[in-house]
């Protein structure tokens, strides 16, 4: 696409300028390989008819080596050895074979129906899939792992690709361009690409903000990528922070499986590399780690027991004892690191804090087998990896399974001292509390399981999760006084609770319910501890159950009364706090964190 703003010649100097050293290699020499044996030199011009690309080979190249695939398309008025000089793929990376296509005329057929090769009848569509299909049949290229970068023109260009032939492509990078709004209004992708934009936002050639012109408009690069990760069918809420010792802001969007990522150079310009930022090494990072998600700030993934487990770490340069905050399920049995977002924020002003999902919640690896008992040696093994040696357990509802065998197991362990829990609202381990927990719906998931699992696959219960979040998020915003709402940090509630939608995590959070009947089993017969120090947090919140379910009110009652004199018998006998909270919510640590600090602050004072 040129601009009337921007002449053709213009953008040809500015192309000349930003792809130095635009000659071909001595090494280059022109043959056609459509019958022709496999050539092993570095660098071959190869004709295709009335068309021409560049390949270029790793220094290590074997015939019997499978390769990845990866086309480079040039700016406008560049060429193939331009693009190459600039990029230098084959100098970082041995899995790939790298192609660098050359343009018929100045440019590339973008999509945008604006352009001379549209008004040529050129048909670079086409020309790509025979590029694809020579390449092939020469060399060994692995299943699905076609790639596509373009810069400039070439980015729009590559922006077709992904739109009308993304399904040859496992991703496509699209560099110093926006997006052709006639092809953003037809832009349909046959199946969900993972796709990576740079742009520099003070671009005078392709402007980051887009381009009104009756011809030739741009939508901007943030538009463009939301669109592209709308019809990715992603997650609403994508993840932005700035890349470390840059001052370039990423903005990650994620369906659980394709990506799509824009990094925002701030003040960058119309140029392929920027300021502690390699493109062409940051583009190979992007391809080979798609099946890796993205992260944000403070988050971290743990490897332990052959499964990932999702670390949240906040105030990390405090000293002394960590504080680990591990979350039980609420009235819909959601259960992960999101119920913390608020209460983290303030401990992290005095402590070091570890907010820990278990595996198969939030980023962490499906587990087969998730469960409060199973995660007790993760949890350990998690511990023992991020170097603590001295911790105090913070267990919201249920979590407190996985702190009380967590004690049992490793009370006497050399490695790691437990000094001291909170439990909050915490299950009660008596028979009737449990023949509840145990009923309804866990008997329920119990029956239905195996018939429900596949049927999660086809998005069964999707829309159904997504009016609970709704709901939830609307009554966490009633619950959250104002002095407390600007620590409270919405943007990783965001995150983690959209994360819920996923089919693996509602399949996680079906086992976690149907295992729920055997965690209580594991503690039901368990003494009581005397030589830890467990204070429990006791609101009131199973008042509006009674209330709403009249017909069980009697069973809810003695519920109720039962967790009272259980809780104070749990924190006296072990030298602990009780803490009653009167026309209280479930999420105290939502409602009341200051009431969790001031347990967790006298805690701290004995020995």
């Amino acid at each position: 696409m040129i601009d009337k703003q921007f002449p053709i010649i213009q953008i040809f100097l500015i192309s000349i300028l930003i792809l130095t050293g635009c000659n071909s290699s001595s090494k280059d020499k022109a043959v056609t390989l459509l019958d022709a044996a496999p050539r092993t030199s570095s660098s071959t011009t190869i004709t295709l008819a009335d068309r021409s690309y560049l390949l270029d080979l790793p220094n290590n190249f074997s015939v019997d080596k499978s390769y990845k695939l990866l086309l480079v398309f040039h700016g406008s008025g560049g060429n193939s050895a331009g693009m190459q000089t600039t990029a230098r793929f084959a100098q970082l990376s041995d899995d790939y074979l790298v192609a660098y296509p050359k343009s018929k005329v100045e440019e590339w057929n973008e999509g945008c129906d604006c352009n001379k090769p549209n008004r040529l009848g050129i048909d670079d569509l086409a020309f790509v899939d025979d590029v694809i299909t020579n390449i092939q049949q020469h060399y060994t290229i692995l299943p699905d792992e076609i790639y596509a970068a373009g810069f400039s023109q070439g980015a729009l260009f590559s922006q077709n690709l992904l739109c009308n032939r993304g399904e040859k492509f496992k991703a496509i990078a699209s560099i110093a361009a926006p997006m052709s709004l006639p092809l953003s209004q037809s832009c349909t992708l046959e199946k969900p690409t993972s796709f990576m934009m740079v742009h520099g936002t003070s671009d005078p050639v392709l402007p980051y903000d887009g381009l009104k012109h009756p011809n030739w408009a741009l939508v901007s690069s943030p538009f463009a990528v939301k669109l592209l990760a709308n019809k990715n069918a992603s997650l609403v809420h994508p993840i932005v922070k700035m890349i470390e010792n840059t001052n370039i802001e990423l903005t990650a969007y994620s369906n659980g499986n394709e990506k799509t990522h824009l990094y925002s150079v701030k003040n960058g310009g119309h140029q392929w590399n920027f300021k502690n930022f390699t493109t062409s090494k940051e583009i190979l990072t992007f391809f080979d780690g798609l099946e890796k998600p993205e992260l944000p700030i403070n988050s971290q993934l743990v490897n332990v027991n052959e499964k990932t487990i999702h670390v949240h770490t906040m105030g990390e340069d405090k000293s002394g004892p960590a504080i680990i905050l591990l979350a039980g399920m609420n009235k819909n049995y959601f259960s992960d690191s999101a119920w913390y977002s608020l209460l983290q924020t303030q401990l992290a002003n005095d402590y070091r804090v570890h907010n820990i999902d278990r595996s198969g919640n939030a980023w962490g690896s499906y587990d087969t087998e998730p469960s409060y008992h199973t995660f007790v040696d993760d949890l350990y093994q998690t511990l023992i990896t991020l170097g603590e040696s001295e911790v105090i357990f913070v267990s919201l509802s249920g979590a407190n399974i996985t702190s009380r065998l967590f004690a049992q197991k490793y009370a006497d362990d050399d490695k790691l001292k437990l000094k001291s829990m909170l439990w909050i609202d915490p299950d009660i381990f008596l028979p009737h509390s449990i023949s509840l927990y145990q009923g309804y719906p866990v008997d329920w998931y119990r029956e239905k399981l195996d018939l429900l699992l596949p049927r999660l696959e086809d998005d069964f219960w999707t829309e159904r999760t997504q009016v609970k979040l709704d709901a939830e998020r609307e009554e966490l915003t009633q619950l959250i006084n104002e002095p407390n709402n600007n620590d409270m940090n919405w943007q990783y509630y965001n995150l983690v609770s959209q994360l819920r939608l996923l089919t693996n995590n509602q399949k996680i959070r079906a086992l976690e319910i149907a295992n729920y009947h055997d965690d209580l089993n594991a503690v039901k017969d368990l003494p009581l501890i005397t030589d830890l120090p467990i204070s429990v947090i006791n609101s009131d919140f199973e008042a509006s159950e009674i209330a709403n379910d009249p017909e069980n009110a009697e069973s809810l009652s003695l519920w109720m009364e039962e967790g009272t004199t259980w809780s104070k018998e749990v924190a006296e006998v072990s030298g602990g706090q009780y803490i009653e909270l009167m026309n209280a919510d479930h999420m105290v640590p939502m409602q009341h964190p200051d009431v969790i600090i001031t347990a967790i602050n006298w805690l701290f004072q004995q020995d």
